[in-house]
């Protein structure tokens, strides 16, 4: 299973309609969320389908933006 990190430019066996190759990683998990650098259309795709249509990586992303942007879950304290 490859690595793939939030911010990774990666090149996709098929264009989208607008002509665009390559997709911006906006989220990484079970499923995928990636954006067409040419026209902005974003979409979610389960991680399967996105690591078989994966061609390359055009570009790496920041692993500590990465990291940083995982969502850390407080629960407020109730008063009772």
């Amino acid at each position: 299973m490859a690595e793939f990190l939030i911010g990774d430019i990666v090149k996709m066996r098929k264009t989208h309609p607008c002509g665009g190759e390559t997709w911006e990683i906006m989220r990484v998990g079970m499923d995928f969320r990636i954006r067409c650098q040419t026209c902005g259309h974003s979409l979610m795709i389960p991680r399967s389908k996105f690591e078989k249509s994966v061609r390359m990586v055009v570009q790496r992303g920041d692993a500590l933006k990465t990291a940083q942007s995982r969502p850390v879950f407080d629960r407020p304290q109730t008063e009772k």
